[in-house]
């Protein structure tokens, strides 16, 4: 599970570096202030979309809830096994799959009873994606990040963890064939650097 993340890059600097780094065309379309720490549920997230080939950076709001009225759950993250098993989170995924920019993320991790929060990060990376699936209601847009098994490092820390993608990754993620995108939604590979510190400015949260 992962209900909160970070995201220092702003949207020039991201498209600044996928630019210089990537071949393809690039447009900023939401470049308005957002929140860079302790980025929970319901708050907006950079987003990043494939419309016709162009890479669209948005912001979406983070959790999607179908019935507000009826106060249905806020779905902020969604299961790989769920994705692959449920008929309309497939069509889903095939359909709107997008990418949240992140440069670390926050698990709790009890240590002597008393759960702590860690931020977990990639050293060799600036940021990182995180794919996600997004939907469309009432003229706005709404993101719930994907999640799965945890890594070799994650399981002493929590029992899931998103799916993590370097930029690279992310962007065939977003252009490749359903099938070839589904099947990159694995557990981080143990092979790549990853790390974790307590986060000190996150010690009042439960």
């Amino acid at each position: 599970m992962c209900s909160r993340f970070e995201n220092k890059e702003t949207g020039f600097s991201i498209l600044e570096k996928l630019e210089k780094d990537f071949l393809g065309n690039y447009i900023l379309e939401d470049d308005e202030e957002l929140k860079k720490e302790n980025i929970a549920p319901t708050n907006l997230v950079m987003t990043i979309i494939n419309d016709k080939d162009i890479y669209k950076i948005k912001n979406y709001f983070w959790g999607i809830q179908f019935d507000k009225v009826k106060k249905s759950p806020l779905i902020f993250n969604s299961r790989i096994e769920t994705i692959k098993e449920k008929k309309y989170w497939t069509q889903l995924f095939y359909k709107n799959r997008c990418l949240i920019p992140a440069t670390a993320f926050y698990e709790w991790k009890e240590i002597d009873k008393v759960k702590i929060p860690h931020r977990i990060f990639l050293p060799k990376e600036d940021f990182f994606f995180i794919p996600s699936i997004f939907i469309q209601m009432e003229e706005l847009n709404y993101v719930s990040l994907i999640t799965t098994q945890p890594n070799t490092f994650m399981k002493k820390i929590h029992i899931r963890m998103p799916v993590i993608l370097n930029k690279k990754e992310g962007l065939d993620f977003l252009k490749e064939e359903p099938i070839k995108a589904l099947e990159k939604c694995l557990p981080l590979s143990d092979k790549v650097k990853i790390d974790a510190e307590i986060a000190g400015n996150l010690l009042t949260e439960k």
